[in-house]
């Protein structure tokens, strides 16, 4: 909840000098050019910096830094997508005591508007003696000169995510802040979530009438904060669409046809994690959302467990939010399988994002030591239908693994659980093997594809000789692989006895490749399963969906120890949105 942005360090001088040296990989690097759509590159870390776009459809990286005459923001500029930038370029000096990198807009009259989140207060109560303002300043003659930075609004605001100005030239920022010695929990929490504007450009602000809360339950794991951190976004009709973080599973929205009134917030077609949002829109005039979805954790023997936050996901809509495709991974927290940090956020949470004038985004995101990294993002790969996995290339696109140990102060224990072996008959080849090899729980892992209403996902699959137990199963939401709570929620599962027998007597035979179907329609509420091409199972649909499937997951279900288990050489997807 606190504010992201607070002074310069020596990893935001190492990201940006790792940024530059992907300038020498323009031929894998660069996009854009009406090729075939890639999967979202890791360009670089990039702690300590965000994103603005720049006239002429650049994107403008800024950071502050310790100048000639104080702290200072400076920028740089890319005109390829992300795979070079210039040289740093000072915007603003000298800065106050206290702050850091600034969240910045671009407006349309070329001039930037620059906000921070400001902390006073040496105590530990938000919005009683402790507190986080928002201050800004904004440019005037083509950026080069700058207001005195003004304090626009006093209390305890936690993190803010996307700024906007609207038609009319009104600049809409939204934020949420805490209601001093307000509990966290039912029936709301302690944040309200609102928004101040301008219609003057930046001179002086107001604050919305708007209270916009969201509910609040007992026994939930993690923080009840209540709605926060807000993203906003102008759609074609004139309304102005927000969708705010919540501790229900869902992202809340609220709607409003000026920026200053507000519609009581309600839950929209999208999960998440207790974790904020980006809208924005692509220079094709999509709308693209970047957010985890994913299920929250479970608690363990009543012991809170940190928030599932190991991905990140977009979606793209052409028809101004009414339908939706994607829902695929951009971004994945590179110590997912290893123990995790004991203190502090970690994954991969809150985006920053930009649009290119040619077509890509470009996304600032992570949380915790050597997770905030750039990445960029073709919008075209989220409309794909159709994937394949070998494992030729690793396990990067996986996660796979196992979460264990009784919970202390949110941290739980993780190591590798599913891992490559050899393929027992292709020289080369590799397959996912799945087994319980140990007294910790069995292993799981979980795949991502584009979402589809209905779709065919086939794979060749084959049971070890002394092979314990697996399912297979479809979800909409990224789930961790061995949270046995939340496999309740996953949409479709087709179980495998330890003799290979499958719900309908069939059997799968130890030691043979088989070819498994399954043919989902969510219309129908239904999954066709085939077995070497002779139909065998139907199973039903086990929970709504408001996003087409999306995930494969895969679980040893062993009682006991099984370190046969199972083999996976090929899967394939294709589905329709």
């Amino acid at each position: 909840m606190s504010g992201r942005f607070y002074g310069a360090t020596a990893a935001v001088v190492v990201a940006w000098a790792v940024l530059a040296l992907h300038g020498g990989r323009r031929g894998a690097c660069c996009a854009g050019d009406g090729s075939r759509p890639q999967p979202p590159v890791l360009l670089g870390p990039a702690a300590g910096s965000t994103l603005a776009q720049a006239p002429g459809g650049a994107v403008d990286m800024m950071h502050t830094r310790r100048g000639d005459t104080g702290p200072e923001v400076v920028r740089r500029r890319s005109t390829d997508n992300g795979c070079t930038w210039s040289e740093p370029q000072t915007v603003l000096r000298p800065l106050p005591q206290g702050f850091g990198t600034p969240l910045p807009l671009l407006t349309r009259d070329g001039e930037l508007q620059f906000f921070w989140l400001v902390a006073r207060g040496s105590g530990r109560r938000p919005g009683v003696d402790r507190f986080i303002d928002i201050w800004n300043a904004h440019s005037s003659d083509g950026q080069t000169r700058w207001t005195r930075p003004q304090r626009i609004f006093e209390g305890y605001v936690g993190s803010i995510n996307g700024m906007a100005q609207l038609d009319s030239g009104r600049i809409v920022v939204p934020f949420a802040y805490w209601v001093g010695d307000r509990p966290m929990g039912p029936p709301t929490g302690p944040n309200v979530t609102t928004v101040v504007y301008s219609d003057d450009g930046g001179w002086t602000w107001q604050r919305s009438p708007a209270k916009l809360t969201a509910p609040c339950h007992e026994g939930y794991n993690g923080s009840n904060y209540g709605a926060c951190e807000p993203t906003i976004l102008q759609l074609a009709d004139g309304r102005v669409w927000m969708l705010i973080r919540t501790q229900t599973g869902w992202l809340y929205e609220s709607f409003s046809p000026d920026g200053i009134h507000w519609s009581e917030p309600r839950p929209s077609r999208f999960r998440s994690s207790n974790s904020p949002g980006w809208l924005l829109r692509s220079a094709g005039g999509g709308i693209v959302l970047l957010w985890n979805n994913c299920e929250n954790t479970s608690r363990v023997n009543g012991k809170g467990v940190y928030t599932n936050r190991d991905v990140l996901h977009a979606a793209i809509s052409h028809d101004e939010g009414r339908t939706w495709r994607g829902y695929r991974e951009i971004c994945r927290d590179p110590f997912r399988d290893e123990p995790p940090p004991k203190r502090g956020d970690r994954g991969t949470a809150y985006p920053y994002a930009a649009a290119t004038g040619n077509g890509m985004i470009l996304c600032v995101t992570g949380q915790g030591r050597g997770r905030r990294t750039l990445v960029r993002i073709d919008p075209r790969w989220l409309e794909e239908t159709e994937q394949e996995e070998d494992f030729s290339g690793g396990l990067e696109g996986w996660s796979v693994f196992t979460a264990f140990g009784e919970p202390v102060h949110w941290w739980r224990n993780r190591k590798q659980g599913a891992h490559l072996v050899d393929h027992p008959t292709r020289a080369k080849a590799r397959c996912l093997h799945v087994r319980r090899a140990d007294e910790n729980p069995p292993d799981g892992a979980v795949w991502n594809f584009p979402a589809g209403q209905r779709g065919r996902l086939t794979l060749r699959l084959m049971l070890n000789k002394g092979f314990g137990g697996g399912s297979i199963g479809l979800a909409d939401r990224f789930i961790q692989p061995t949270d046995d709570v939340g496999e309740k929620k996953v949409l479709f599962t087709l179980p495998i006895r330890p003799d290979g027998r499958l719900p309908d007597g069939s059997r799968l035979q130890p030691g043979q490749w088989h070819r498994l179907e399954l043919a989902w329609d969510l219309e129908a509420g239904r999954c066709r399963v085939s077995v070497d091409c002779r139909s065998a199972i139907e199973l039903a649909q086990s929970n709504d969906a408001c996003a087409g499937v999306c995930y494969l997951r895969l679980r040893s279900t062993a009682e006991a120890l099984d370190p046969a288990g199972f083999l996976v050489e090929r899967v394939h997807v294709r589905v329709t949105p």
